[in-house]
């Protein structure tokens, strides 16, 4: 990054973070994150800097009154433009922090930081390390490490077979999970900074050994029957949910699924609102231990603890028993061929010393690099495909922000330990799942609106009194992820799933209140802010029409994924999936997909316990366990 670009990017995050904010490193930390996008995400950036240059010399209402016509600006670039960097600056704002320094902003919002008890002797798995031009031999190797490569990887070494994974992130344990919100730079694909390619909505997905299963938050639901259904119908094979049975009961078993003992402040908003309204709320199973969150809260960066029953603890040990390896920031370049057969792989391992590049040869080959990352390693190793990179779900969400006149600290306790289903069923099998999102001071700076220094502040502020609220929408209309290394995410919310997005947000609203909530304020770029003495039918019916008329344009309100499915899906012919029933790329005998990117449809639930029931049932059909 150029000079002038920076001192632009400087008054930008002046502008944006409050006044105890450390600007200097803010701005170093944005820089290199600019840096580290995609060239194309990085000119448009700095394009829009430049833009920028003259109305960030002025004043500090003028620059305040530039960027908030960015966020209002007809033209959606422009309002993508204000939305990476609003979100970039007051994310660093609130996160920055390292031992002996911590965030000058924490003490002032009430935020304790990390707890830093974990477990410091905690045993870690074996890693291997690889040299260069080194050929090693396997009977399997497995691209990729979170919930469907990790359960296929332990199939296959249960079975008795030499496993071989290969991780593109880093590999953390316990004693390395620092409990920092910064840490999300090393922990989530693309620094964290994963997004739709017009910024509409932004991407959590986990990029560490363990994939997914080391950062999510735990929730672990089956598929529902009545989708199960459609999968069947869409993708024509018969009695996939009746065998996936038997495959959710072994993974629930190993994974010691189980609900929470207690619901913290911020999910019990959503037991004691639908009570209240008479509709259904549940405690929803967990892999982790029930005993564990007292205090804590902090799984989204990994858990310290062992409480946490994800890939790393549970499968990924069953292959030292088999002779296999690890290979962690090992990122697989393309697949080896042979014909129609698959050969192996080819990574680039990076470390301390340097770079190594070495290649697996194995027998077969499984690929479960996710729903994001699948499609362009397959494209890039030969396999063509209509539908490669398409139908893309992403399970959209949407939040608003109850206020209450207790403390409820978002960040503390249990995260995710009851649902709503009362609005999930609007449209068919089509509608919005009420979740509770814990909420640490970075993630919620980003997502809150802004319209000046002084009022964000003001806002973060009174987070401890917030339970923060999500309507997660199954979305019935897919988008596309591109094949080539940009890899950019087209994804736009249909009529059809805005709509039911926006009831469920109303909805949301509707059990804020009922719950005891003093303020509900969502999360538009022109915030809403509801009384709740003013919270009468007529009103009601007067928000709808309002979120109605803003309509979900990108950028009219933050919107959130932290689900990706589809992509490669699983069809019974060549026209109706990129793999065949068992899990097998069509035309290639040993090449398998076993990930969320197989999925038919969108799952309506969290997709993680369907992602390892589908990558159990693949590889148990390809001579694993």
């Amino acid at each position: 990054m150029r000079e002038r670009h920076r001192e632009t990017l400087r008054s930008v995050v002046t502008t944006f973070a409050p006044a105890d904010a450390r600007v200097d490193r803010i701005t170093e930390l944005a820089a290199a994150a600019i840096d580290g996008l995609t060239p194309r995400r990085r000119a448009e950036l700095l394009m829009l800097l430049a833009l920028l240059r003259l109305p960030m010399r002025a004043g500090d209402a003028a620059r305040e009154a530039a960027l908030n016509a960015l966020a209002r600006a007809p033209v959606a670039k422009l309002r993508t433009g204000f939305a990476a960097l609003k979100r970039l600056a007051l994310f660093l704002a609130y996160a920055e922090s390292e031992p002996g320094s911590e965030n000058p902003t924490w003490k002032r919002i009430g935020y304790p930081g990390p707890r830093g008890d974990g477990r410091a002797g905690a045993a870690a798995l074996p890693l291997a390390v690889a040299s260069d031009g080194e050929i090693v031999r396997a009977d399997v190797v497995v691209i990729g490490s979170g919930a469907g490569g990790a359960t296929a990887a332990s199939s296959f070494a249960r079975a008795g077979k030499r496993v071989v994974v290969l991780e593109a992130g880093g590999a953390y344990d316990a004693a390395s999970f620092t409990q920092r919100e910064i840490s999300m730079a090393d922990l989530y694909l693309d620094r964290g900074l994963t997004s739709s390619s017009d910024l509409g909505i932004a991407i959590l997905a986990g990029a560490t050994l363990g994939g997914g299963t080391a950062v999510n938050w735990c929730t672990s639901l089956r598929l529902p029957e009545r989708i199960a259904a459609e999968w069947q119908e869409q993708s024509g094979i018969e009695r996939l949910g009746a065998e996936l049975e038997a495959h959710y009961a072994a993974v629930e078993a190993r994974l010691s699924i189980a609900p929470a003992l207690t619901h913290n402040a911020n999910n019990a908003v959503i037991v004691e609102g639908a009570r209240a309204l008479g509709v259904d709320a549940e405690a929803t199973p967990r892999n982790a231990s029930p005993e564990c969150g007292a205090g804590c809260g902090y799984c989204g960066f990994g858990c310290s603890y062992e409480k946490k029953h994800c890939g790393v603890a549970v499968f990924l040990p069953d292959l030292a028993a088999s002779g296999g390896a690890i290979y962690a920031n090992a990122a697989a370049q393309r697949i080896t061929m042979r014909g129609s057969r698959a050969r192996g792989a080819i990574a680039l391992q990076t470390g301390a010393s340097g770079f190594a590049r070495f290649e697996v040869e194995a027998a077969c080959v499984v690929v479960a690099a996710g729903a994001l990352r699948t499609p362009q390693l397959l494209a890039r190793s030969g396999v063509r495909h209509p539908l490669l990179g398409r139908r893309l779900f992403l399970h959209p969400v949407s939040s608003a922000i109850a206020e209450f006149d207790r403390r409820i600290e978002p960040w503390n306790g249990p995260m995710q330990s009851a649902h709503s289903d009362a609005f999930n069923y609007r449209t068919g099998n089509y509608g919005t799942k009420i979740e509770a999102a814990p909420a640490h001071p970075g993630l919620a700076a980003l997502a809150l609106p802004w319209t000046s220094r002084a009022e964000h502040a003001e806002m973060m502020e009174r987070m401890p009194n917030v339970a923060t609220l999500l309507a997660l929408t199954r979305d019935r209309d897919p988008g596309r992820v591109g094949l080539d290394d940009e890899a950019s995410i087209e994804y736009r919310l249909s009529a059809h799933d805005g709509e039911n997005l926006l009831a469920g947000l109303r909805g949301l609203v509707d059990l804020a209140f009922a719950a005891g909530a003093v303020r509900v304020t969502t999360l538009h770029a022109t915030p809403i802010a509801v009384e709740a003495a003013q919270w009468t039918p007529r009103f009601r019916d007067e928000f709808a029409a309002r979120l109605r008329r803003i309509g979900v344009a990108p950028n009219r309100q933050i919107l959130f994924s932290a689900h990706q499915m589809g992509t490669a899906a699983m069809g019974s012919g060549r026209v109706r999936g990129v793999v065949d029933p068992a899990g097998c790329v069509w035309e290639c005998e040993n090449l398998l997909v076993a990930d969320g990117s197989l999925f038919p449809q969108s799952s309506g639930v969290n997709p993680m316990l369907t992602i390892m029931a589908m990558a159990s049932r693949v590889a148990a059909q390809n001579g694993g366990a």
